[in-house]
């Protein structure tokens, strides 16, 4: 698509804000107007359409397409969505873990196992460890205290939150990015523990690398935009 505007402008609509292109709000695909709930966001945003070239690359903002999301998708079906977390949760990939090598096994206690005594003390939330793959059943009590936790965010922080899991493969890490007691450098590092051990001790791909480059972006996206609402 062409760039079809000269200037981009914020204006305040309610308790949000909204983006004019050429004084025309921005609507979400689904044709409503896209609020923003900070003026922080609402300025990043902006930054993304004015730095828009001849033509727009929708690639190339992701804080507006995560606050369409937002709009579109995550208000609309929200209890779906919410279902979907609860079962990353049953199977959060830092539950299960390597009876070998020696060393994989104490870097994942070392990262890992501080991740769920945060979620612990903090949330009163006790999941389950399991050395292999077999499939454990998370208790249902435990599951419904993250249940919880995520219907208690609204649509822009459920959209973030679930980005964050989706990224790291684990709810315990996105509830520790949340809870401010973990970096992204940390979070990254954590989710994509097994996959940094394997490329170190047989090398890197470099299309491999390529993927995680751009998730990620996606996680410091939605870490970025969770602090700024």
């Amino acid at each position: 698509m062409k760039r079809f505007y000269k200037e981009v402008t914020i204006s305040k609509q309610d308790n949000a804000f909204i983006i004019k292109l050429d004084g025309r709000a921005i609507k979400t695909p689904l044709k409503d107007i896209l609020l923003i709930p900070t003026l922080k966001i609402a300025e990043i945003i902006k930054a993304e359409w004015e730095a828009q070239k001849e033509e727009i690359d929708i690639f190339s903002m992701p804080y507006t397409k995560l606050a369409n999301t937002a709009a579109d998708r995550v208000e609309k079906r929200r209890t779906a969505l919410i279902d979907e977390l609860c079962h990353y949760a049953g199977n959060d990939q830092i539950c299960y873990r390597a009876d070998f090598p020696s060393d994989l096994v104490r870097l994942q206690d070392k990262i890992w196992n501080p991740l769920l005594s945060w979620l612990a003390s903090q949330h009163d939330i006790r999941l389950h460890v399991i050395t292999g793959i077999v499939h454990i059943e998370q208790n249902k009590a435990e599951i419904a205290k993250i249940r919880s936790i995520t219907e208690a965010l609204e649509s822009y922080r459920l959209t973030c939150f679930y980005g964050m899991v989706t990224v790291t493969g684990s709810v315990t890490i996105a509830l520790n990015m949340i809870g401010g007691n973990i970096t992204l450098e940390d979070a990254w590092d954590a989710g994509h523990l097994d996959e940094n051990y394997q490329s170190d001790q047989w090398g890197k791909d470099e299309e491999a690398e390529m993927r995680k480059s751009e998730l990620k972006k996606e996680l410091e996206c939605s870490f970025t935009f969770y602090n700024l609402l």
